[in-house]
């Protein structure tokens, strides 16, 4: 094949550059995890030897570092009080996992109330979850930014975030996009209660160890 001139010159300028430039290259990229394949790898046993909570966030395996007691014992309270609270009218579930495919997403959270029946071929999904709580002692940033974004995004109704280190409960509400447009946070001598059972009340304080 012939070229012009022009042509020719132009076609090895480039090949000049693309050899001498060594800020052109192939990058690789990071493949996300499907909620299939998270699943495949959990029923085989793939994280058995592996400390600490494992889960799925946007495509992402994540390792939580494990519990010390300031983080086990809130959840410990909060799951005494939504059992004598929900009187059989949830499933109250603790630290397993709700489906989130669209999201690429198997969280576990520290407590979830979902719709009362029994989850044994497949987790339950945002529409089933009416009251969602983490409890934060050294992931308060990961709980309120990507997990936040997450819950937003699969519009779980309700979600509270239990900050130890400052004794203090935030309730996000009403999700929209990657946000909830109803914030609050409340200090330990605030009473707070959940919108699915707006008769039950949780004295903050008693989350807390007294000092």
């Amino acid at each position: 094949m012939l070229f012009k001139r022009d042509e020719a010159t132009t076609i090895q300028s480039m090949s000049n550059t693309l050899s001498s430039d060594q800020s052109v290259s192939i990058q690789p990229v990071t493949l996300p995890i499907t909620t299939e394949q998270y699943e495949t790898l959990v029923n085989a046993g793939a994280f058995a030897e592996t400390s600490g909570q494992i889960e799925l966030i946007h495509g992402r395996i994540v390792r939580m570092n494990p519990q010390g007691p300031e983080h086990s014992d809130p959840i410990d309270v909060l799951n005494e009080w939504s059992i004598e609270n929900v009187q059989r009218r949830y499933t109250v579930r603790v630290e397993n996992p709700i489906r989130i495919p669209e999201h690429l997403s198997c969280p576990e959270p520290d407590i979830a109330w979902a719709t009362r029946r029994r989850y044994h071929q497949q987790h339950p999904g945002p529409a089933d979850i009416h009251l969602l709580i983490e409890v934060s002692q050294t992931s308060s940033r990961f709980d309120r930014t990507e997990k936040l974004q997450l819950y937003a995004e699969a519009k779980i109704v309700e979600y509270w975030q239990i900050d130890v280190p400052n004794r203090m409960v935030t309730v996000y509400r009403q999700p929209q996009g990657e946000l909830f447009r109803f914030v609050q946070t409340y200090d330990e001598s605030a009473i707070i209660s959940p919108l699915c059972l707006p008769e039950v009340k949780l004295v903050i304080a008693t989350l807390f160890p007294t000092t």
